[in-house]
């Protein structure tokens, strides 16, 4: 910048009304973003690590087994689901509170969409899943994060159920039919009083093949029956939860608006606005 152009700016009566009209505008940005004119919105944050999803694998770990890069992105998903914004939307009448009559049409969009403006969930650096709830309720915001972690293994069991239920049938008649091929194999075997000796046995080719036939399937069938107890004892045990490792809690200062961060822009602009008004009033009061 030229030397008069510098002496030009600072002369005091410059830095007068520079001075106020930056104050005057840091004070009315700040003002403006105040409760009275903005609802703030208050941010809570739920912490979960993903379990293992098969408890077989949980048990081969002592329950301490925590999920693969694919199944956390799959519970993310899960948390992400129109199926839990529904279940969450019930649970705290979010129609309500947000005034959304989703019986028009467009209805559900609209509410899944504000919802989704107000919740954030993403997989951390350390493969932790951070559940992040914006509302105008510090109480509701740290309600909806817990209950978005607690919704997301509720539906996590009820999406898997009808899979685990066909796979435990699936086993159940695999082991019936191979109880059945036995029951029928006995009735032909001769009766343990009279089933002859082993040189007997080696004379005799087709006693000797039933026999071993017998025996063959009688293994297969605990081992079907191994799997199938297992599969029956596992629908008895619920899918390991989220590690919640920390709960969301109700904060207690707002996240938006940032009033100072956006009182202090505007002192800002209005400095840089003020300079190059300065300057075009020079040049053309110069030329």
């Amino acid at each position: 910048m030229p030397r008069d152009n510098a002496s030009y700016f600072l002369r005091r009566k410059f830095l007068k009304w520079l001075l106020i009209g930056a104050v005057g505008s840091f004070v009315l940005a700040y003002l403006l973003t105040a409760p009275f004119f903005i609802r703030p919105l208050y941010k809570a944050e739920a912490l979960i690590f993903v379990p293992l999803t098969l408890f077989s694998q949980q048990f081969d770990q002592q329950g301490i087994g925590f999920a693969s890069d694919a199944e956390i992105d799959g519970h993310i998903q899960m948390l992400q689901s129109t199926r839990l914004l529904d279940s969450l939307a019930a649970r705290h009448s979010l129609d309500a509170v947000y005034d959304i009559d989703r019986s028009a049409p467009g209805g559900d969009q609209r509410q899944y969409q504000k919802m989704r403006s107000r919740i954030d969930i993403e997989k951390t650096r350390y493969n932790s899943v951070s559940v992040q709830v914006s509302d105008t309720d510090p109480t509701r915001a740290a309600s909806m994060a817990n209950d978005i972690a607690e919704l997301g293994d509720v539906i996590k069991e009820d999406l898997l159920l009808e899979n685990r239920l066909a796979a435990y049938d699936f086993a159940r008649s695999l082991y019936e039919q191979k109880l059945e091929e036995i029951e029928l194999l006995e009735a032909h075997l001769p009766a343990s009083d009279t089933l002859p000796d082993a040189q007997q046995i080696q004379r005799s080719f087709g006693a000797y093949r039933d026999q071993v036939t017998y025996e063959s399937k009688v293994w297969e069938l605990t081992e079907r029956r191994s799997r199938y107890e297992t599969l029956q004892k596992s629908l008895e045990v619920p899918l390991p939860q989220s590690y919640v490792v920390s709960p969301a809690v109700e904060p207690h200062s707002a996240s938006w608006p940032p009033r100072l961060l956006l009182a202090i822009a505007a002192a800002m602009v209005f400095v840089v606005v003020m300079f190059a008004a300065e300057l075009i009033r020079k040049d053309v009061q110069t030329n």
